[in-house]
């Protein structure tokens, strides 16, 4: 434990399959003034992608009393990142059948410090140059194995605050760190994900919150000519709420004064993501 990072759970981590294989899940929370949002929503997440690897889950009490006994031991704060990390526990080899048991941690971080201007007017974006690997259940998990994210990144020009990933067949998929959105004559799109991408925690309560007040939602399989098209683009994630895009490629657009994104970014704000009063 040191100022800035606290941690539960067993940290003996020198045989841990999370550490020597990326064998494993995590889900990053956002904690605002103590409470986590979405949290059913997150374990329940965690949960389905433990069924597909085959890694036994925790009750989500101990997760929650985890939760609190960290947040016992800190100053309290309006702002607070949660990430969970299950792995399958000690064992060597790729045969994980022998592994075990498995181990949860959770560690509690500072809010991240990112440029205002992300939020208003919005990011500059482009077409990833790095590719979404899909076509298996184990890719479309929150998995500990982020490398494909990681040389995204990496690829992408400092420039741009987030990137759109397409997969090998050309189809949008996700942002590098994010779930994509854009809107077109009123109607907002998303990729299904259906087969790769990550389905994100915010995605789903975006598209909830969009149809409860009467916005038509798109989800299907789009290719890329779709955003040269649109209205409005923005990201999404569980802690950045939404970044809209004012400029993509060689199009200028609204960023934060698109219609959607602003009744979006009015709705993160009283959540308490994104920019605060």
């Amino acid at each position: 434990m040191d100022g800035n990072h606290f941690v539960v759970g067993e940290c003996d981590v020198a045989l841990d399959r999370a550490l020597h294989y990326g064998d494993g899940l995590f889900e990053t929370i956002a904690v605002i003034n103590g409470a986590p949002l979405f949290w059913e929503a997150h374990l329940a997440r965690l949960s389905r992608g433990a069924a597909i690897l085959n890694i036994p889950t925790p009750s989500p009490s101990l997760w929650y009393d985890d939760l609190q006994q960290v947040l016992n031991n800190v100053p309290a704060q309006p702002r607070l990142s949660a990430k969970l990390l299950l792995s399958r526990g000690a064992g060597w080899g790729y045969d994980g059948s022998g592994a075990g048991p498995p181990r949860r941690y959770l560690w509690l971080s500072q809010w991240p410090e990112r440029d205002p201007h992300h939020w208003e007017p919005g990011v500059a974006a482009t077409i990833c140059p790095v590719v979404l690997l899909t076509g298996a259940p184990y890719l479309g998990v929150k998995s500990l194995n982020r490398l494909n994210q990681v040389i995204a990144r990496d690829a992408l020009a400092s420039e741009y605050a987030e990137g759109v990933m397409l997969d090998q067949s050309g189809v949008l998929r996700e942002g590098i760190m994010s779930n994509l959105f854009w809107v077109k004559a009123g109607v907002v799109y998303t990729p299904d994900l259906e087969d790769g991408g990550i389905a994100g925690i915010q995605r789903g309560a975006i598209l909830k919150w969009l149809r409860a007040n009467g916005v038509s939602t798109m989800l299907g399989r789009y290719q890329a000519v779709a955003l040269q098209e649109a209205d409005e683009i923005f990201f999404s994630n569980s802690l950045i709420g939404i970044w809209p895009v004012r400029h993509f490629v060689e199009r200028s657009l609204p960023g934060h004064d698109g219609p959607i994104a602003s009744a979006l970014l009015a709705w993160c704000r009283d959540m308490g993501l994104g920019l605060q009063p």
